[in-house]
């Protein structure tokens, strides 16, 4: 097959090299804007979590001190989503595997005491499955979780190691809170990423079960919520969580303006699309509202995290866009000019794929019978068939043999009374003839004689 050259002009190969030097810087953008909320472990539980049948979605609530939620309001919030889950048969009775997990957590400054020594901390209460949302890496032992015989566990962070103790091999050490002993059961590492050290800041941070620290801070309250849901519809995890806190469904505030900024003091949101197009569009449109705060709640250092990554993915979202304008333009307008000097049309198209489906076809019904023609050449024959088959071909051939004969025995009876006629003829012209000469002898003779 020939290929016919192309021959591009000065003006069509810069432009052509311009979009090239486009698509691959978008395409560096695509891959660090990827990466760069890769390793944001504390919104990806929700693909941790899933299933191959079923979907979930990873939804938090972040609520402000001055609704002072306890545990008892806690148990309310699990309540209704297990009945919407049961509603929609997504019952755990069914099944000996959970079918949704969630964590809570609230923080607070206490002192930790170790002999003489006394450090200022940030102490996290957690309870439910806090670590698996937020598998912090150990640099030594275990996480805690609600499922410990004693509550009386700590994990402390790097920094509360050297500080207090100059080394992260403390595991088993003992240290004091008002009048209660806690063990250190893990050190969790401190990540050494920019964002993370100016969110997570310079404190010293310990994580401990809620009640035990609400046992030593009366003040503390639940401000952190999350929960993985399932997902079978888009949005479905995110409903469910605001209908458990109370707040208004959509389709109540139809009738009103609908206003980007959050007066409640619970703000309820899903993590597991955040990073996906569609929201970050939507993020856009409230990207001149974000320095607006209108209650008082406050992000744990995970969410403030999660929040400038969003912000972050958004610039590099409208530089991506910006890449591919170019290369759009271009394209359309060669498309157009494709269109413009097209020799085909649509009839001609359709009329060639039909002519192409009618030649598979042929083909195919080609092959089909050669290979039956091979396949009957090859197979063996039964001696019953062969037999019945000559004994056939015999009768055929006698009875051609007995056509011929009849034929043959025809055109010879005929050919017999043709020769019977001509000899009688021939026989009766010889009588003729000798009358004749006999008439004329005698006739010579008398004149003679007369």
């Amino acid at each position: 097959m020939r290929i016919s050259k192309i021959n591009l002009n000065r003006k069509q190969v810069l432009l052509l090299l311009i979009n090239a030097l486009l698509l691959i810087v978008f395409i560096i953008v695509s891959v660090f804007a990827r990466n760069a909320v890769k390793d944001l472990y504390s919104q990806q539980c929700a693909s941790r979590w899933e299933n191959k049948e079923v979907s979930y979605a990873q939804v938090s609530a972040f609520i402000s001190p001055e609704q002072k939620m306890q545990k008892e309001e806690l148990l309310s919030v699990r309540s209704s989503l297990m009945e919407t889950l049961s509603k929609d048969s997504y019952n755990e009775s069914a099944g000996n595997t959970r079918v949704w997990i969630d964590a809570y957590s609230g923080e607070c400054k206490a002192d930790i005491r170790k002999d003489y020594n006394t450090l200022n901390v940030t102490a996290v209460g957690v309870g439910g499955d806090f670590f698996q949302f937020h598998p912090i890496p150990l640099l030594s032992g275990g996480y805690i979780s609600d499922e410990d015989l004693n509550h009386d566990r700590i994990v402390v962070d790097e920094n509360f190691a050297w500080a207090m103790f100059g080394s992260n091999d403390i595991i088993g050490m003992q240290v004091w809170m008002g009048n209660t002993i806690y063990v250190i059961a893990g050190v969790a590492a401190v990540d050494e990423d920019d964002l993370y050290k100016t969110a997570y800041g310079s404190t010293n941070r310990i994580y401990m079960s809620y009640d035990q620290l609400k046992s030593q801070q009366e003040s503390l309250n639940i401000t952190c919520y999350e929960a993985v849901l399932p997902n079978p519809i888009s949005n479905y995890g995110y409903y469910a969580l605001k209908k458990a806190f109370g707040m208004e469904e959509e389709e109540e505030q139809l009738g009103q303006d609908e206003n980007p900024l959050n007066f409640d003091n619970v703000e309820v949101m899903e993590n597991t699309k955040r990073y996906e197009a569609m929201p970050l569009i939507m993020s856009l449109k409230t990207l001149k509202f974000r320095s607006m705060r209108t209650n008082s709640i406050g992000y744990p250092y995970w969410e403030n995290i999660a929040r400038t990554a969003e912000e972050k993915q958004v610039v590099l979202l409208v530089i991506r866009v910006i890449l591919l304008i170019f290369p759009c333009i271009c394209l359309v307008l060669w498309l157009y000019g494709l269109w413009s000097r097209k020799t085909w049309t649509t009839k001609s198209i359709f009329m060639g794929i039909v002519e192409k489906i009618r030649v598979k076809q042929e083909e195919k019904r080609e092959a089909k019978r050669l290979e039956e023609e091979e396949q009957s050449d090859c197979a063996p024959k039964d001696f019953a068939e062969d037999d019945s088959e000559d004994g056939d071909l015999e009768a055929e051939i006698y009875e051609e043999a007995e056509g011929i004969l009849e034929s043959e025995r025809e055109i010879n009876t005929e050919e017999d009374l043709y020769g019977e006629a001509d000899e009688e003829s021939t026989d009766d012209e010889d009588s003729e003839e000798s009358n004749e000469s006999e008439l004329r002898t005698v006739t010579g003779e008398d004149m003679f004689s007369l």
